[in-house]
Order: C-alpha cells, then structure tokens, then sequence
C-alpha cells in the first residue's frame, strides 16, 4: 500500500525522495532502518513514521539532537500527528512527508510539469515546478537550476518576489559556479494555515543576478496555485440555559472561503421547541458570529421539581465537504406551580377545585394567544465594504418574522430607496460615486419596524501606464522621457479639474500636481539615481469624504553598459589627455579587447569624456567615448558634471611604467553606491 513519500534535504543541496510503501518506517542512521541517512548529527534510530488508514503519526526514538516539526521539539515517544507539508528537522537534515493524495500528485509524467527556462548572454536559468496545487499548510516545492555559460567564473544571487512573506524559502541563495557548471536551489513553498490565505493563482518571479554584471537579471515566471481549505469553530456561550432565556452560539469560519451554514437543533424527549434569530448564517474567511437562539417547552408542567433535558445545536454547512457539527447543552424545567401546592389543595372545597382549573385554563390559553414577534435582524453585512467606483457591493442578511424589506441608501445628503422580496436574502448594487455611504436595511413585521445600518467605502476607480520612449527599462543617470497615460473615475472637483496628482521616486515635489483632467497623457524627464533599483509612479486620486485611491507602476532601472573597444586606452584622473593615468593601459596584456564593460556615472561638458568607477574600491576615473561602444543609452543624455580638478600644467604622458598594480581582469563592476564626490549637477537633456 502506497502511504505517501518523504523529501529528504541535506545541507549540501541535493534533495532526496522515498516512496513510503510500508506502514512503519524508520529513519537514522543505522543500516536496519529503511531511511538511510548517514551522518553523525543524526541517531542509529532517530526517528518512525507509522502509518493506518486515516492518519500519519511521527514519534521520536530517544534522539540525542532531538526532532523538530515545524521548529517546535517533540517529546520523546509521543506521537505526533502529520497532515502534510511539515518541516521534520533531524540534526542538520530536514525532511518533509507528503501525504498519499499529494504526493500522487507530484508524480506525474514531467510533461505536465511546470518548466521554464530563459537565458542572457553568460548565464541561464531553468525553473522545474511548483508542480502542484497546494493547500494552506501544506507543502509544495521547485528546482531552479543556473548554469554559467560564460568563460570566467561567477558569482549567482537568488531571489523570490512576488510571494507573501514566509510562504517560500529558498535552501541556497547564494551559487559560485565555474564556467560551464550548473548549481541547483531548492525552494519550498508553505503558504501560511490562515483564513486571510486566499485560494487562487498567486504569480511570481524567481530572479537570478550575476555578480559580474548585475545590471542583467533573469526573472523566470511562475504561478502558485493554492487550494481552498475548511475549518470551523462552534460553541454555546452557556452549555445551561433556563426557559425563556435567551442563549447565544458562537461561529467560527476557520478556514480560506465563504461558509454558509443552516442552524437546527434536536432534543432527545422531542419536549422542547428551540429557535434561532436565523435559520441561515453565511460567514466570511476568518469571521466570527453569534446567533441567538431561546428554549420553550412544547407542554409546560403545571407544577413539579426542576427536571433537566438535553438538547443539541447543530449546524449543517454548504461547502463541498457537508459536514455536520454538534454542541450539546442542558435546559431546566420548573412547574409552574410550587410542589407543596397540591397537599394545600386537598383540604379545598370544590370552589378551590373550579378556581384552580379557571387558572389553569387561563394559563394554556396564554400560552396559545401569544403576541405578535417583532422582526428581528440577525446578520447583515456587505462584502466587500470598500470598493472603487464601478464595482459591485453585495449585500447578504439573515432576518425572521419579516412582511416586507427596503434597503435605503444614504450619501450627501440625499436618499434613495430600494425594495426588495421579503424572502429575499441577498441584493447587489454598485455606485457611480465616491464617498462613504450609509445602507439601512428596514424590516417590518407584526406592526413593527426594525433597522439594522452598515457603511459602505467608495474610493476613485483609477488606471495608470507607464512607457520609457525608446526603450522598456530606465538607464541609472541617464536622461531618459518617460510617457505618463491614466484615466480616473469619481474624483472630487477642484479648481477646474479634480483632485489627482502623480509623484515619481527620483523627486521630492510631485511630477503632476492638482487639479488634473480625469484622464490624460503628459511626458516627463527622468533621470534615475545610482541608488535605485526601479523607478516607482504613484497616482493619487482624492474622492468625495477624503477617500484616496492610489496606483503604483514599476519601470526597473538598469546600469548603464559601455564596452571597452579600443584596443588599449588609459583611465585618467580628469577629461583629457593632460590628466595623469590611474591605471596601467587597459585592457592589460592577455585580456582581448572588447572583454571589459563600464557603467559611466557621467560625462564632461564637452561630451567627449565618460566617468567611470574603477576597482573594487569604485573610483571614478575617466576614459575618452571614442574608446567605447554603449549598449543601451545614449552617451549624450549622461548627465554632465564638472566636479573634477583643473587640468594639471604640465601634461602628463600617456605612456606610463607601473609595477604590478591591482586592476580588473575581468568586466568592471558598477559602483553599488554612489561615491563622496558623485557629480550632482543637473541632467542636461539629449537632442
């Protein structure tokens, strides 16, 4: 019988897997278990999976390191109940069980896997997996595979964006491969057991970034798809209850999607008569509510000591699973005449007889000849409670002893009236305009009226793009135009226009400042900063009753890419020939020309110099642009600075003899901050 199967992750990377086709499986590091696992940190028997028809149980064997599930240390010889996806640390091996269904799941013929491969100039990346959908809990996994392609070595960063934070880890983050080898990282991915843990498709990119040129990364997509999953809570909020008295029940969706649920009860004496202020609940992701509910006996004793019966409160869901759930509690019943009453009775004359019989006919006949009940409200709500112009709110509500509904809305002022069936349960509506609107729901019943009133958050609906002119991404300290379009709904009038603003992240003012049309389109000049990975827009919309919507747009800032193509050149102190040298003539011998690359920082006012940091410790030195070839700018929209020293007054010559300095061998990396004496003079914009 296949029991599911066990990843095993030791420190080094590789990743192993065993089918699990026994109920009780050993792990350590002896040879008598059926895990193998030789390593000192581990025990001869570390650890035992066993295995029956309904569950999985772990059990620690008396380890000198001690088991950890989940980072929380098990004690010795207590079973320990897996679900799947758990984190198992032994020593320095973590291991994780997949369970039978999903670890079917995994083994599917790999054509059906989730594969994509992507390439730049010296390096490749190839993403196997997640292969799986996933539930909240559970655990799902990928391989990213690097491979340099180039002919020196390199050094790889790994990352994931995209993702909430805590639902991935990756094993290694960091890979230095020669040329021509591949290194593997592991990721896991764990989405958090919460109810705010939507099922769904959640996208993301794996990024790889080579040391040697940073500018160029590889975002491989991926997509994560995460299953719905249930939970529920119930409880009395006093398991004794007295007749008449009202009692309450607490619910409690603890799983990821809306729960619909019918409330009942049973008695086992079939004695009592029980009613809820709502005969159906519906419950969000996460919420919590109470229902109240009250006990009556379907034949009252005239008189009589207290007698206890037992009911249960029972509750039926919607969902896929159609589970039914039960909590008991006790009601107590007392006569309603006193029990010492009838020995008083027995010396009565036949006039004592006829009164008492008039009383009891009395009290029947009350209990029949009960007064009309007043509506009552037990659930409404709107979901969701903040939305944007355009989108639609839907109501739900749960009422009893209800003739007729109305739903009236109010905003500004002014008022409007809906009618809706009196069985209904639920409505939708949508809102042309911002603000924040009070919805009253009206119920009448037995001659009365009962309300019930939430808000409802309309924010401006907006839409943003963003287009570098002649290109798809930003150059670091180049002058670049950038088209801004965006189109907005229920904005508050201001001065003309409506309040709508746009701010960039390389200013401190904002790009576009109020009042601006509803919709649009303005060019900009950009010039990203040395200390910036992507150029964030945000637009502002202001609605009625101070209601903001904002949108943010990336567009990601690269390094400017200039390839050393003259056959030697000399890296100079200042923008001209008379400035001393600061490095022996590049390339050096050995190394062939049109092998280095640069990352300018600025150029002279003439245009006929660039600035570039040089060595590990990034000074700025200076190389003629004939020299150069520039890959993905224009040298003419480099920004211009004059923050060098006057020429010296004698020239210095070019030929220069230096004993062995330190310089690069290799492409030249870009400064990772800007140094103390980067220009700061303003852009000057290109032709």
């Amino acid at each position: 019988m296949f029991y599911g199967r066990v990843d095993v992750y030791w420190p080094d990377g590789p990743v192993e897997s065993y089918r699990v086709n026994k109920a009780a499986v050993a792990v350590g590091r002896s040879t008598g278990n059926d895990i193998v696992l030789d390593t000192t940190s581990v025990s001869r028997y570390h650890i035992k999976f066993s295995f029956n028809e309904y569950q999985a149980q772990l059990e620690d064997l008396e380890s000198a390191n001690g088991t950890y599930v989940d980072g929380v240390r098990l004690p010795p010889h207590e079973p320990y109940l897996l679900r799947g996806g758990e984190e198992i640390q032994i020593g320095d091996i973590r291991l994780i069980y997949h369970p039978a269904s999903a670890a079917t799941e995994l083994m599917v013929s790999e054509e059906t896997t989730q594969r994509v491969v992507l390439s730049r100039a010296t390096f490749r990346a190839e993403l196997a997996g997640p292969d799986m959908a996933v539930a909240p809990g559970a655990h799902a996994q990928a391989v990213l595979t690097v491979e340099n392609t180039s002919e020196a070595a390199d050094h790889y960063f790994l990352e994931v964006d995209g993702l909430p934070k805590g639902w991935v880890r990756i094993d290694r983050v960091e890979l230095t491969l020669d040329p021509g080898e591949a290194g593997q990282a592991v990721l896991s991915f764990k989405p958090l057991r919460r109810s705010e843990t939507r099922p769904g498709d959640y996208p993301f990119v794996v990024r790889a970034r080579a040391r040697s040129k940073p500018a160029e990364t590889i975002d491989v997509p991926a997509v994560l798809s995460v299953l719905p999953y249930s939970g529920f809570g119930m409880a009395l909020d006093d398991e004794r209850v007295l007749f008449g008295e009202p009692f309450k029940v607490y619910l409690h969706n603890q799983g990821n999607t809306p729960l619909t649920l019918d409330l009942g009860a049973v008695d086992p004496a079939s004695a009592l008569h029980i009613q809820f202020a709502a005969q159906r609940v519906q419950l969000g992701p996460g919420e919590r509510q109470a229902v109240a509910g009250e006990v009556y006996p379907r034949h009252r004793r005239l008189w009589g000591g207290p007698v206890q019966r037992e009911f249960f409160v029972i509750a039926r869901s919607h969902d896929p699973s159609g589970f039914i759930a039960a909590v008991p509690g006790t009601v107590t019943e007392r006569g309603l005449l006193p029990v010492w009453l009838p020995l008083l009775l027995i010396p009565l004359t036949m006039l004592g007889l006829f009164a008492v019989a008039m009383l009891g006919l009395w009290l029947l006949g009350s209990e029949k000849a009960a007064p009309p009940r007043a509506p009552v409200i037990s659930v409404f709500t709107a979901a969701p409670d903040q939305v944007v112009v355009g989108e639609v709110v839907a109501l739900s509500w749960a009422v009893d002893d209800v003739s007729s509904l109305a739903l009236r809305v109010l905003h500004g002022g002014d008022e409007q009236v809906a009618s809706v069936p009196a069985d209904a349960v639920t409505h939708t509506m949508s809102f042309d305009e911002s603000g924040r609107y009070t919805i009253t729901l009206e119920a009448q019943g037995g001659g009365q009226v009962v309300t019930q009133s939430l808000t409802v958050s309309v924010r401006p609906a907006v839409a943003l793009s963003v287009e570098v002119l002649g290109g798809a991404e930003l150059v670091r300290n180049v002058s670049q135009e950038v088209q801004l379009t965006w189109e907005v709904r229920g904005a508050r009038p201001y001065q003309g226009g409506y309040r709508i603003r746009v701010t960039g992240s390389d200013r401190t003012g904002d790009l576009l400042v109020s009042p601006m049309p509803l919709t649009g389109q303005q060019r900009v000049t950009v010039v990203p900063g040395s200390d910036q990975a992507e150029w964030l827009v945000t637009l502002y919309a202001e609605g009625y009753d101070g209601l903001v919507t904002s949108i943010v747009q990336k567009v990601p800032i690269v390094y400017p890419v200039c390839e050393l193509r003259a056959r030697q050149t000399v890296v100079r102190s200042g923008p001209g020939e008379s400035y001393p040298a600061l490095l022996p003539p590049q390339p050096p011998v050995g190394v062939t020309a049109g092998t280095l690359s640069y990352s300018p920082v600025a150029r002279d006012p003439s245009g006929a110099w660039l600035q570039v940091p040089i060595g590990v410790q990034a000074q700025l030195g200076w190389v003629p642009l004939t020299d150069f070839v520039c890959t993905n700018f224009d040298p003419q929209r480099l920004m211009v600075t004059t923050a060098y020293p006057p020429p010296p007054a004698t020239a210095t010559p070019t030929s220069v003899s230096v004993s062995p300095t330190p310089f690069p061998t290799a492409t030249a990396l870009p400064a990772t901050r800007a140094p103390a004496n980067t220009p700061t003079s303003s852009p000057v914009p290109g032709s």
